[in-house]
């Protein structure tokens, strides 16, 4: 092979394989959604009596609020859990979500 020939299809291959790289690791828009929507179940969740009729009822709220019913969000659930790793994402957020809240509440009080 030529060296410009070499370069060329070196290049190429390397194009290739960043552009599948970047493909396959773009930001699925529905992680946000969840990670805030798990956010504010989980403070419900901690504030509420569980077993009330009115939790179902704020439980529903939040959903709503989020963009969600129960089965869309029991859907979209599922759809990420095929995704391992968009579960891990998930739930990072997740936590950084609740760190920063608690650090929040912790700077208000005296």
């Amino acid at each position: 092979m030529r060296p410009y020939q070499t370069i060329i299809l070196l290049t190429v291959i390397i194009a290739g394989a960043v552009f599948l790289h970047v493909r396959n690791h773009r930001a699925d828009p529905r992680i946000e959604r969840v990670a805030n929507c798990y956010v504010e179940l989980a403070l419900l969740h901690l504030s509420s009596d569980t077993t009330s009729a009115t939790f179902t009822i704020q439980r529903d709220s939040v959903l709503n609020s989020m963009g969600f019913t129960e089965p869309s969000f029991r859907e979209i659930k599922a759809d990420l859990e095929r995704e391992p790793e968009k579960l891990i994402d998930i739930w990072d957020l997740v936590d950084k979500k609740l760190k920063a809240r608690k650090e929040a509440l912790d700077i208000v009080k005296p």
